[in-house]
């Protein structure tokens, strides 16, 4: 009984069987279900923003490590920190100093957050690079001491800068070890990183969040009043600390929060993410009071597309049968237009596709035959046999060579090259060796002719010499860049032919430096280009060519 139903009939019972009862089946366990789902997706997107500024952080803080691990290797950083006495005054010293400010003057514009840099060698020189600030730098000339050529992070300082102002930054201090032993010291560096400037770089859709040590010293706050100082909320402090799990909830204020946590690596600092509970649900009570209404309006839509959908199906169903009788009839016209790329629409497609390769297997059997005629036709007309012009070009130039007339007899051999490879035994495919020594002939004799305004040059790999190609292939596009690239050419004309494999296929590439000639005007209309497509397409069922333009050779 099903079988005899109407399309009509059966997109409405496997609408309503399918689609709408089950929608409202599952809308009820889907309302209970999606609160749990809310919150576990926002501590999940919590948790991915973490990661991202974690791992930005922590690029931040390994790019000031791996500028101070770079000034161990360097020869120009060696020759600051080592040089002593009288040894400032000389080239050597000004040029390695003159070179650190230029890297470093570049490293600072470059990196914002990057706010100053001390070096320190043993025998008291000091070089300066970036802002200006004072603080406690002897403190944490010790920190690098008690490192032991490790870098070490400080908390946040308090320094003051010469441009004004007091500011909050972060300090890397390190030990700078002689590359060639690596025990020995020979002097330090200090970066110092600007944390309000650092700030810009973070941040969070949802929420807000700060970075504290492990003894719970506020590393980066959005309230700079807290940056330096130990964290006012103890309670929330010793969830970060003891909490195993990566998020938990905590009371701020009378509101319940979501916070997630994550170490920096390299550090004792924990990044923290908090967001406030009552949001999330604010969300999810917006969404689940619209969930009836959308299912409704979902029905609705779901009739009017099934409507549509059947028409549109139906339409192009009937002018693909159209089409086809049309093509049963020997209209080889007949086509589908195809607007979608649906089953249906690669139907019309394959339909397409199929009505004109019928076509072009019609025209390529009209042409055929239009060019076995002419080869005919070329043949009565014909009254020098091939061979005797070869033989006779051979005797002059055996002839030319008893007469000491080299350069002559050459010029023959050419010439006579030329004719062997045009007789060829009647075979219609050469190798590439074979087709290459052929141009190479040709372009010889048009260099005698055209002097030094012609020049060329040949390569071939050696893997594809033995392949196979139609005879006389790059003869047409040799002949057009000599006759028409190179005509009143004001300089050399450079022919470059290239033969190379490209994966299972042989490409080969004819450049020349002449005048070109404008696509937009010609196209790919010449006749010795189309003759070439042509004879390519005669000979090879899917033969093609493909044009690479190249702006300069």
């Amino acid at each position: 009984m099903f079988k005899n139903t109407s399309l009509i009939k059966k997109f409405l019972i496997i609408y309503i069987l399918l689609i709408s009862l089950p929608t409202l089946l599952f809308a009820t366990l889907i309302y209970h279900m999606t609160t749990e789902i809310i919150k576990e997706q926002a501590r999940k997107d919590t948790l991915e923003q973490l990661e991202k500024v974690e791992q930005h952080l922590a690029s931040i803080l390994l790019d000031a490590e791996s500028t101070t691990l770079y000034m161990i290797y360097d020869h120009n950083f060696r020759n600051f920190f080592t040089t002593s006495g009288d040894g400032v005054f000389k080239k050597t010293y000004k040029d390695a100093v003159e070179r650190i400010n230029g890297y470093f003057t570049f490293r600072l514009t470059s990196n914002p957050y990057m706010n100053s840099v001390f070096l320190y060698s043993l025998d008291g020189n000091k070089l300066v690079i970036g802002e200006p600030i004072s603080g406690n730098e002897e403190q944490m000339r010790r920190k690098a001491e008690e490192g032991q050529g490790k870098p070490v992070w400080s908390g946040p300082y308090s320094v003051s800068s010469e441009w004004g102002g007091k500011k909050n930054v972060i300090i890397l201090s390190r030990i700078i070890n002689d590359y060639y032993q690596v025990n020995k010291k020979i002097g330090t560096a200090i970066i110092s990183i600007d944390i309000e400037k650092l700030l810009k770089d973070f941040t969070i859709n949802e929420g807000s969040y700060l970075i504290v040590s492990k003894e719970g010293k506020t590393i980066l706050h959005p309230d700079p009043s807290l940056v330096g100082d130990q964290y006012p909320d103890v309670g929330f402090l010793k969830k970060i600390q003891s909490n195993k799990s990566s998020s938990f909830s905590y009371e701020i204020k009378g509101q319940e929060y979501l916070a997630v946590k994550k170490s920096i690596e390299g550090t004792d600092w924990y990044l923290v993410v908090t967001v406030q509970t009552e949001s999330i649900v604010r969300e999810l009570y917006h969404l689940l009071s619209t969930m009836t209404s959308l299912l409704l309006v979902l029905l609705l839509l779901g009739i009017v597309a099934l409507v549509f959908f059947y028409r549109s199906i139906l339409r192009r169903i009937k002018e693909l049968t159209i089409q086809t009788e049309e093509v049963e009839k020997g209209n080889f016209t007949a086509r589908v237009k195809v607007n979608a790329n649906d089953e249906i629409g690669k139907l019309g497609l394959c339909f397409n596709k199929m009505v004109n390769t019928i076509q072009k297997h019609i025209d390529i059997e009209y042409k055929l035959k239009i060019k076995q005629k002419e080869s005919q036709l070329n043949a009565l007309q014909s009254q020098i046999n091939p061979h005797f012009l070869y033989n006779t070009l051979d005797m002059i130039r055996w002839t030319a060579r008893l007469e000491n007339a080299y350069q002559t007899g050459h010029l023959i051999e050419l010439l006579s090259r030329i004719f062997r490879m045009n007789l060829n035994k009647g075979r219609k495919w050469v190798t590439v060796e074979e087709e290459m020594r052929y141009i190479r002939s040709y372009l010889e004799l048009q260099k005698y002719r055209m002097g030094e305004r012609l020049d060329y040059d040949l390569s071939v790999d050696d893997s594809i010499k033995n392949a196979f190609l139609m005879k006389q292939t790059l003869l047409p596009l040799v002949e057009n860049s000599i006759v028409h690239g190179f005509k009143d050419l004001p300089y050399q004309g450079i022919i470059h032919i290239d033969c190379y494999r490209v994966g299972d296929q042989l490409w080969i590439d004819v450049v020349d430096n002449g005048w070109g000639f404008d696509l937009d005007k010609e196209g790919m209309s010449g006749f010795a280009l189309n003759n070439l497509i042509e004879r390519m397409v005669l000979c090879q069922e899917n033969g093609h060519v493909k044009q690479r333009e190249i702006a300069e050779f």
